[in-house]
C-alpha cells in the first residue's frame, strides 16, 4: 500500500530533519555505513513531502517495499529516532530486524504513526489544488 506518514519534530530535530534520519537509517538496514560507497552518502529509501505550512513533512511511503537486512546493520540510529516509543517497541523492533534476512516496511511501522491516504492528506492541505 503506498501512503504517507507525517512526521512529527522531536525536542531536537524538526520534522524535515527527522524524516530525513528516519528514511537514511532505513536505507542503513541493507546498505551500512561500513560498507557504503561516498555516491551513497545521502541515498534514502523513501521520499519526503513537504507541507504547504513549511513546517511539516512526510514520508511518502510503500508498507509493501521489502527491505533486505545486512549482517553488518547496526540499529541504534534507527530506533533512536522514535523517543516517543517505549523501550519494549524500541527493542522489539530491533529484534524484528535482527532476526529477518528482510520484511515489508509495513511490519516495521511503530504503533504511533498511521500510515495516510492520499485522499487524506489532499484534504488536509499537504498539496497544492490545481486550478482549471
Amino acid at each position: 500500500m503506498n501512503g504517507f506518514i507525517i512526521i512529527l519534530p522531536s525536542s531536537t530535530q524538526t520534522s524535515e530533519q527527522r524524516a530525513q534520519q528516519i528514511t537514511r537509517e532505513l536505507y542503513c538496514i541493507s546498505r551500512p555505513l561500513s560498507t557504503q560507497s561516498r555516491r551513497e552518502a545521502n541515498m534514502t529509501v523513501f521520499g519526503q513531502v513537504k507541507h504547504l505550512d513549511g513546517i511539516q513533512n512526510a514520508l511518502q511511503v510503500n508498507t509493501d517495499f521489502v527491505i533486505q537486512v545486512s549482517d553488518a546493520a547496526n540499529l541504534e540510529r534507527l530506533t533512536a529516532c522514535f523517543p516517543e516509543l517505549l523501550a519494549e517497541e524500541r527493542f522489539g523492533l530491533a529484534s524484528y530486524i535482527q532476526t529477518n534476512q528482510e520484511f515489508p516496511f509495513g511490519h516495521i511501522i511503530p504503533s504511533s504513526s498511521t500510515v495516510r491516504t492520499p485522499e487524506y492528506m489532499e484534504e488536509n492541505g499537504w498539496f497544492p489544488e490545481e486550478k482549471i
